[in-house]
């Protein structure tokens, strides 16, 4: 089941909103106000030379909203949304022209598992880009998430792709979320890549009959597909342009044969041992770092758990961001499996030995 996620969004110049307004601020909610900043702010943008002497007044209108954070009990005043996102974006430039930034936010993307996919939607949401998403994950935080996931205590038991939303709304109000807090099943990928269609798929699940399917769906659609995985330390990039090479293989035809035929025979793993061994498998040995790749076979004995950290949570996230960016502005990237890590990729920047 799909449902729209908002921010709600008052207007305080009509009567009505500035009722509920003032009614919310009785009950209790904190009213954040730094408007006359926003607008102060927005004349240096257009008037870069004014800055350090009082700006020229703002030629049009930025527009005035008071938006609604029932979670935090908040109100917040601020600019109209292209003001908005005028002043929120101004840092990007000329890392990004105006052109891309535009084009960037036009994107609609779908994140399809929101542990791994949770950085990566945050990281676009702080770039500016993709204005519309689809959230689609069933699992709830834990304590044992927290190692990695950007939240705190407050947040355990929420539902990860809500909680994603909440986090992105409270970057920019004016985004358009649509939530699948059930996930993802055989029978509803196509809804999701299609019914309205995205423009990428950044797929993060665990299933692994379903990280098969959806992409077969979004070849079927034309639709590329970026995925990250932790190999230890460092991250595993994988990119799938079915919009630009449509007979790219599934998984660029990296996925070994035994594991394909395991998922598609429809038997499960009889044991978590096998689970983990069929999701190791997946991955390849060969790209994993020494040590996960030996924690593998330390899981249910030593290990509850696939260790993940921190650092390479936030690298996956960065590197989501870099590939949805690059496919959506055009800029050469082609399907394939890319690695990265500190160790690997670290270098003296001072030239000293």
């Amino acid at each position: 089941m799909t449902s729209s996620f908002s921010v709600r969004l008052l207007n305080p110049q009509e009567s009505e909103d500035a009722s509920v307004i003032a009614k919310l601020r009785e009950e209790g909610y904190a009213f954040v106000d730094t408007y006359d900043e926003q607008c102060k702010e927005l004349a240096d943008i257009r008037d870069p030379q004014s800055v350090g002497s009082e700006p020229a007044a703002l030629t049009t209108e930025p527009g005035e909203f008071v938006a609604v954070y029932p979670w935090r009990k908040s109100l917040v005043r601020i600019v109209g949304p292209e003001a908005y996102r005028e002043l929120r974006t101004n840092r990007n430039r000329n890392l990004l022209t105006s052109d891309e930034q535009a084009r960037f936010a036009q994107a609609k993307i779908g994140f399809a598992g929101l542990n791994v996919g949770n950085p990566g939607a945050l990281c676009i949401a702080l770039e500016g880009g993709a204005h519309t998403v689809k959230l689609a994950d069933l699992d709830e935080l834990s304590v044992t998430n927290l190692n990695r996931f950007r939240a705190g205590l407050p947040d355990l038991g929420m539902n990860k792709a809500t909680l994603s939303a909440q986090q992105i709304l409270e970057v920019d109000p004016y985004y358009d979320v649509e939530l699948w807090e059930q996930g993802l099943a055989l029978d509803t990928i196509e809804a999701f890549i299609a019914d309205p269609k995205i423009d990428l798929l950044v797929e993060e699940m665990d299933a692994l009959p379903l990280k098969l399917r959806v992409r077969e769906v979004a070849r079927e659609h034309g639709v590329p597909v970026i995925m990250v995985t932790g190999n230890g330390e460092g991250v595993l990039l994988d990119v799938e342009r079915y919009d630009l090479e449509p007979d790219t293989p599934i998984l660029n035809g990296l996925l070994p044969e035994h594991v394909r035929a395991a998922i598609a025979g429809g038997i499960p793993p009889k044991t978590p041992q096998e689970k983990v061994a069929l999701a190791r498998d997946f991955m390849g040995t060969e790209y994993l770092d020494t040590r996960l790749v030996e924690s593998f076979a330390q899981f249910g004995e030593t290990l509850v758990g696939i260790p993940q950290l921190a650092e390479s949570s936030f690298m996956r996230g960065a590197a989501l961001c870099y590939a949805a960016k690059a496919i959506v502005l055009g800029r050469p990237l082609s399907s394939g499996r890319y690695a990265f890590s500190f160790d690997s990729g670290l270098t003296r920047a001072d030239h000293q030995k």
